[in-house]
């Protein structure tokens, strides 16, 4: 157990000592879920944090007006919440669901404050989570426009995933992506088609597949 929790996020730079009044003296919540499982639901209530010891789960985030939606596979460890659990937003922006057998673990809001308040190092992992959330989505907001179609295309979608590597879907018609784009959806085609021949992208009806996204942004 000291070695699967030195392993998580926020838990990281913890010693055994430290370890060992937190899973004395705290309560940490451990369950194992069976493929196809959905444990979060985006617009549910944050109420503590989740983390993924194991396995990959796969990320979904559906537009505000429930037109289109992305999937993202997320590869273990990684902790779920850090970004809703205070402030005035405080319900889940993605869902998860489990590609693979996984086991979390549950820490309610509570004992999150309670970590953060006598473990320092609990507190700045916490800290370098959000302000490094923070800066790559500044980041994003300054990206140079494209020249090519090609180009802006990659940008949209770029825009829209938290971790620009892995595998990526999006759900989209291409009239819609056309309209985001302020482009015929002919020529959206013809260039997604340009990315298909370049073996960056998979396509399909109202669906474009990325295997390895850190290849498309290349």
């Amino acid at each position: 157990m000291f070695d699967t929790l030195m392993a998580l996020p926020l838990f990281q730079g913890l010693g055994r000592e430290d370890l060992t009044r937190i899973v004395e003296s705290t309560r940490l919540d451990f369950r194992t879920l069976k493929a196809g499982t959905t444990f979060i639901t985006q617009g549910s209530s944050c109420d503590g944090l989740t983390f993924v010891m194991d396995g990959t789960v796969c990320m979904s985030t559906d537009a505000a007006d429930s037109r289109w939606r992305v999937e993202e596979l997320l590869a273990s460890p990684l902790v779920i919440g850090t970004e809703v659990l205070y402030g005035r937003t405080r319900w889940h922006l993605h869902s998860y669901r489990t590609e693979q057998q996984v086991h979390l673990l549950d820490v309610d809001k509570r004992t999150v404050g309670a970590l953060t308040a006598y473990f320092e190092v609990f507190r700045l992992n916490l800290l370098n989570l959000l302000t490094t959330g923070i800066v790559k989505h500044e980041q994003q907001n300054w990206l140079p426009p494209s020249a090519s179609l090609e180009g802006r295309i990659i940008t949209f979608l770029r825009r829209h995933v938290m971790r620009p590597a892995g595998e990526k879907r999006f759900h989209i018609s291409l009239p819609l992506l056309g309209a985001y784009l302020g482009q015929d959806p002919r020529y959206v085609s013809k260039a997604l088609h340009r990315l298909e021949d370049r073996g960056v992208v998979e396509l399909g009806r109202r669906l474009i597949v990325i295997p390895k996204f850190e290849k498309l942004v290349q």
